[in-house]
């Protein structure tokens, strides 16, 4: 009965820590109260549970093994003298055991969380738009493009795709809203290679448009059309399991009343669309009202307090913004009438970016561009290198960070030769006694390598399995979404399979002191020994 009870308390300890965190909301249960402490208080409870469940019942581990050994009888005898000191000292056994654990545990979470972190630089393509030169006028903006490139010497056709991008800020008003009230946001004017979609990736899209090529092709042809960014969507009111961070102190979105605000703007006047929430992938086409750009045409004396004309727009798709890089309602350049110069009420700045045609050096032509158009401040950076400047140090940063956790398995080592020794000690009277029985000097040395072998070898397993679980949960809950990184979950077998057997070396290292002084005890001092 004891240890019956002892087993379902057991379980049901793993059970609540390693269930999704959100199970707690669907079966009616408060949430945790706490933050990213949660998670490694969670990888405690599991482990201590789940060890405390199979020590409690290692008959039903080491029977089955010891069985299969049976028609063996070098390996049965070996087998039963292995389990033997364990299942009698179970305690010790179990701290081992945990020990162990927690360590691969730890470096289970971080390895997945490093693989995370380096898949997101894998697709080059990406990160970067499919774009491989940016370039920011901070003087003065280029009135064309293609035709000042051959004022300066450099064929456009060296560049497959030229996109222009504006950056102002705007006055929006949705007049579908309950309450509607002008608010700011963000604009991004644009025209070339970004109205073919190169260099934004929709997470959704309005009714009525079957594809992403086909939202493209009605920007291109409906100046009146618009996109906004996936951070100006609002979260579900009524909905806690779909909150990007898993922060429990956290207010619920509907507490808060806005999205993810875009850098530089105050919370209370910043846009968000209404009627569109985080997660859709298909919306109503959405009419808003624009102020804040004008077409002035040959007046440039215009005044921002003269500039109170609006445009309407409609809303047909989402830009994925999970990397808090493409904030902005982004408008055609075509919107404005008569292809005249877009004039901002705001200071705003001029972004080229280009695609290298094959063949082309992207870095010739990236210090061709900026050395061209000196006197219009051309800032140029080739986009590819700058990926890679971000990657080195984070990545360099978890990898360090996992061989710190992984040299605690030198404290795993050091506990495993001093309990193996003073177990040593302990039964020094039974050595003897199975010297004198026959057992040979290997077969000894043997026994002790396999305790100790069977303690790194279920530490490691728990330690894998535990921190995938935990790992997963990390990332259902979002958690790395409050820093916009687009991180996934996928399992690193090559460095799991590294970290198990580094895991088995160091338990291997840890006894072959107690095993050697095993060895070397004759029958008759033993049987001497008081």
């Amino acid at each position: 009965m004891n240890k019956l009870f002892v087993t379902v308390v057991g379980l049901v300890l793993v059970a609540y820590w390693a269930l999704p965190f959100d199970v707690l909301v669907w079966l009616g249960l408060p949430r945790f109260q706490g933050g990213i402490e949660v998670f490694f208080i969670a990888g405690v409870m599991m482990v201590l549970g789940l060890v405390w469940v199979l020590i409690t019942n290692a008959e039903v581990i080491v029977g089955p093994l010891v069985a299969l050994c049976a028609r063996l009888p070098g390996l049965f005898i070996l087998s039963r003298l292995a389990s033997s000191y364990p299942l009698q000292r179970r305690f010790r056994t179990g701290l081992s055991v945990v020990m162990f654990s927690l360590v691969v545990f730890a470096m289970t979470v971080m390895a997945v969380i490093t693989n995370a972190m380096q898949n997101t630089y894998t697709n080059i393509d990406t990160q970067t738009g499919g774009y491989d030169i940016q370039a920011v006028a901070y003087f003065k903006p280029l009135p064309d493009i293609r035709s000042a490139l051959l004022q300066h010497g450099i064929n456009p056709h060296v560049f497959s795709s030229i996109g222009v991008q504006t950056s102002t800020a705007v006055g929006v008003i949705q007049l579908s809203n309950e309450t509607p009230s002008w608010r700011l946001y963000p604009a991004q004017v644009v025209n070339g290679a970004f109205l073919n979609g190169l260099g934004l990736h929709l997470s959704a899209r309005a009714q009525g448009f079957s594809s992403d090529d086909a939202v493209w092709q009605a920007l291109q042809s409906h100046p009146n059309y618009a996109l906004i960014d996936s951070s100006a969507l609002p979260y579900r009111p009524d909905s806690v399991i779909n909150s990007p961070v898993y922060d429990p102190n956290a207010p619920l979105p509907a507490d808060v009343g806005m999205p993810t605000q875009p850098p530089g703007f105050n919370t209370p006047y910043t846009f968000s669309l209404s009627g569109v929430y985080q997660g859709d992938t298909t919306f109503p086409a959405t009419p808003v009202w624009v102020t804040g750009l004008q077409a002035p045409g040959d007046d440039r004396s215009i005044t921002p307090s003269v500039a109170t004309s609006a445009i309407k727009l409609t809303i047909i798709g989402v830009v994925d913004n999970s990397d808090s890089a493409h904030y902005g309602l982004y408008i055609p350049r075509g919107a404005y009438s008569g292809g005249n110069e877009i004039k901002p009420t705001t200071p705003n700045a001029q972004t080229y970016y280009f695609k290298v045609a094959p063949g082309q050096d992207k870095r010739a032509l990236s210090l061709a561009l900026g050395s061209a158009f000196l006197d219009n401040g051309l800032e140029t950076t080739v986009l590819e290198d700058a990926i890679w400047q971000l990657r080195g140090p984070r990545i360099f940063l978890s990898n360090v960070l996992l061989g710190v956790v992984g040299l605690t398995l030198l404290l795993g080592v050091t506990a495993l030769a001093i309990t193996g020794t003073r177990a040593v000690i302990e039964r020094r009277q039974q050595i003897g006694l199975l010297r004198a029985i026959g057992c040979g000097r290997g077969l000894i040395q043997v026994a002790f390598l396999c305790e100790s072998f069977f303690v790194g070898m279920l530490g490691s397993v728990l330690g894998v399995v535990l921190g995938l679980i935990l790992s997963g949960n990390i990332f259902a809950t979002n958690f790395f979404e409050q820093f916009n990184t687009g991180l996934t979950f996928s399992v690193p077998w090559e460095e799991l399979c590294l970290i198990v057997g580094i895991a088995l070396l160091a338990s291997f290292l840890g006894a072959l002191l107690p095993a050697w002084q095993a060895g070397r005890i004759s029958p008759a001092e033993a049987i001497r020994y008081q």
